[in-house]
């Protein structure tokens, strides 16, 4: 907490400086204010524009100016950026996992600890040319106690170098058993640096950023609820005086990575370039005297439980690209070396490994009609991925196959409560998504299809008998499917305007598991998401108002249980989650150069007084009134 607090004010102190100092200098040609002929300042979101690194990997640099758009400028939290995709544990920032099956983008070994990737990848690094300070603030304060900050700050030292950083603060009190204001579930702490720079004639490049993000959240292990009692009812899980089932337990988990990519040209035709990575994950689970009555099992008997897990990897890939004519192509070698270390007590397991790699990307770019695009990557371990895609103005498909390497937690595992060894096959995925569009002034719809086949899927499943296998009482175990699982997933996204300024949108999908072999996918055959918004321009376009309604609903369903001690969500079956529409009432607004919105939250709780559970044991975001504006400086 004192290093968050000190880190926050060294970024102030650092920004601060930096606007002085650019104001102190009036005939520096970089100064930070230039007024044209009215003396009307010129610098705003069209001049400190920014651009991604891969773009100019792929040779497409495209510039993307500020945002400062309202519309659903109100859904800060993960499952609402998701779309509602993401199961979690109730709470901003918890655990949390993809509802709808995603291929993985590595191949390779793999930890297995992922609940926290999406808050890990949730916002990409984007590099500026800035031609002033560019600084941008935004703050959420969400009733009781849940927070969230962002200070992003960029600027250009010459015109072929930049520099900048962002800070993210995540502070979220619990929602059961909350003893006063800063009572925390979730404590979350990012900041990056990253850099880049260019020679005079643009023929080398070279970026480079570091990452950390540190996140603690408590861990209280669900709410106790006396379901033998005859007259229980579901809408029980939400009374105020409901008890956790863990009082001192707490999940960690520390990312840290470094990155470097930097190309030569030699001709439009040939870029030599290289990218190195170096990552690193560690991951605890304490509590402090372990609730025994809680734990199906109990491996290493002692008065505290400190599990800890650490991977890491560096991986470094040099390779050759460039564009003849309209078809950009890109050939590459990687290595990677790998290590996973668990220390449950004194003595600590290891594995290791180096993995190399051969690999390939096309592109073909057509105008404005479309672009064709392949990538393919080869391991040494026989491991593959070959991803296709298409796109046009008026359809889209893709096409991914890949085997890829189970990931080690689920491979081998020791700590307090949980031990396994197992030697599972790699696991291979074909998926299939594609979509047709049509597109007018009021009126657009898009019908689509995903098509899933996977087989040796491993994942995580609640049993109620001993596993012979492993000699224990675990009733959640790894597992390795015997056949296969095919899903089949029509989806329809539609939006209507009337009235040029009423907007109704949905998105509609329905999943049917045409074979599941040990019941391996639990997801709910109904999925739907819409939005009914009015927005309009006020006083000569000095504010732009966005105000609406979100609804979302998923069908009965088996959602998977949570497995404290791991991280791990599992299949179970002896619980359904009701379906409960979730409906938001939202106001957007901009103000010059700052946006604000207003949400109130699940207002269905309002009226019944019955909330929903995304996770079994894990009550969900209760009706409650959240707050955030950012604000952005180009001075």
């Amino acid at each position: 907490m004192y290093f968050s607090r000190f880190l926050v004010l060294i970024l102030c102190l650092t920004i601060c400086w930096t606007h002085l100092f650019a104001q102190a200098q009036p005939g520096r040609k970089g100064r930070s204010q230039i007024l044209d002929d009215s003396t009307k300042q010129v610098y705003g979101p069209k001049s400190s524009r920014y651009y991604y690194e891969n773009d100019v990997f792929l040779n497409k640099l495209t510039y993307h100016t500020i945002d400062t758009v309202i519309r659903d400028f109100h859904r800060f939290t993960y499952v609402q950026r998701s779309l509602n995709t993401l199961q979690d544990l109730g709470n901003i920032g918890t655990s949390s996992r993809q509802i709808f099956y995603q291929a993985p983008e590595i191949i390779g070994a793999t930890s297995g600890f992922q609940s926290y990737d999406v808050i890990w990848d949730s916002e990409p690094i984007l590099n500026y040319d800035t031609k002033s300070p560019y600084t941008k603030m935004y703050v959420i304060l969400g009733g009781k106690g849940r927070s969230m900050t962002r200070a992003s700050f960029s600027r250009n030292i010459n015109p072929r170098w930049n520099f900048g950083f962002n800070f993210r603060a995540l502070l979220v009190d619990k929602q059961v058993q909350r003893q006063s204001k800063g009572d925390r579930h979730v404590k979350g702490t990012y900041y990056d640096f990253y850099t880049a720079f260019q020679s005079k004639d643009s023929s080398y490049r070279v970026f480079a950023n570091f990452r950390r993000n540190k996140l603690e959240e408590d861990e209280y292990g669900g709410i106790r609820v006396d379901s033998t009692n005859e007259d229980f009812e579901f809408k029980d899980y939400f009374y105020e005086n409901v008890q956790p089932n863990l009082q001192n337990a707490m999940s960690g988990d520390l990312r840290m990575n470094f990155h470097l990519f930097h190309q030569y040209e030699i001709g439009k035709a040939l870029q030599i370039y290289n990218i190195f990575d170096r990552y690193r994950q560690g991951v605890r689970f304490t509590d402090l005297p372990p609730e025994e009555y809680f734990y199906d099992y109990i491996e290493i008997d002692n008065d505290t439980t400190d599990d800890k897990s650490k991977f890491k990897y560096t991986r470094t890939e040099v390779g050759i690209k460039g564009n003849l004519l309209k078809l950009f192509y890109n050939g590459y070698y990687a290595i990677r070396d790998y290590s996973m270390t668990m220390s449950p007590d004194t003595v600590s397991i290891s594995t290791s490994g180096v993995e190399s790699y051969l690999g390939g990307r096309i592109s073909l770019r057509l105008d404005s009609l479309g672009e064709v695009t392949g990538w393919g990557e080869l391991q040494n371990n026989g491991n593959y991925r070959i991803d296709g895609r298409i796109r046009t103005k008026w359809f889209e498909a893709s096409l991914k196959q890949a085997q890829y390497s189970v990931p080690l937690l689920m491979q081998s595992y020791r700590g307090s409560h949980d031990v396994w060894n197992n030697d599972f096959d790699n696991t291979n995925v074909t998926q299939v998504n594609g979509y047709l569009h049509y597109s007018s002034r009021a009126f657009s719809i898009s019908p689509g299809f995903t098509f899933t086949r996977m087989g040796n899927y491993v994942f995580f499943k609640q049993v109620d008998y001993v596993q012979e296998d492993y000699g224990t009482s675990q009733t959640v175990l790894p597992t390795q499917t015997s056949g296969e699982q095919v899903i089949a997933s029509p989806e329809l996204k539609f939006s209507l305007r009337f009235y040029d300024h009423i907007t109704f949108s949905s998105q509609t999908i329905y999943t049917k598991v045409l074979k599941n072999t040990d019941e391996a996918i639990q997801i709910p055959d109904l999925f739907i998401n819409a939005q009914l918004a009015y927005d309009n321009i006020f006083f000569k376009d000095n504010l732009d108002m966005q105000i609406g309604v979100d609804f979302h609903y998923k069908s009965d369903y088996y959602a998977l249980g949570y497995d404290v001690p791991v991280q791990q969500f599992y299949v179970q079956q002896s619980f359904v989650t009701p379906s409960f529409p979730l409906v938001d009432i939202f106001f957007n607004a901009r103000i010059k150069k700052g946006r604000i919105f207003f949400k109130y939250n699940n207002l269905i709780q309002l009226i019944t007084k019955q909330g929903y559970m995304p996770t079994p044991g894990y009550p969900g975001q209760r009706n409650i009134i959240d707050f955030g504006f950012d604000w952005s400086f180009y001075d």
